[in-house]
């Protein structure tokens, strides 16, 4: 289910030197908005699993916290798209 590395260090915020501040916010911002869509696709396929294995107290929260992660991902592609 989850298939990529999580450092967080935040290792992708040094980019060339001399690259206009502007273009760095972008390119941060590009790389969260769509990092936070691959958690929102396993938050769901979680949630699933909780449905299937009769927890589904637990799959309404999970399913709740999906949206909210999903409207704030929204958000942060609504600024994006501003800075674009």
């Amino acid at each position: 289910m989850h298939e990529h590395e999580h450092g967080h260090g935040h290792e992708h915020h040094n980019h060339a030197p001399g690259a206009a501040p502007r273009e760095e916010l972008v390119a941060v911002l590009r790389y969260m908005v769509e990092h936070n869509a691959a958690h929102t696709r396993e938050l769901a396929e979680l949630a699933g699993q909780l449905e299937t294995a009769g927890e589904h107290e637990q799959y309404e929260q999970v399913m709740r916290a999906e949206e909210e992660y999903r409207q704030a991902n929204a958000r942060l592609q609504g600024v994006l798209e501003k800075l674009e």
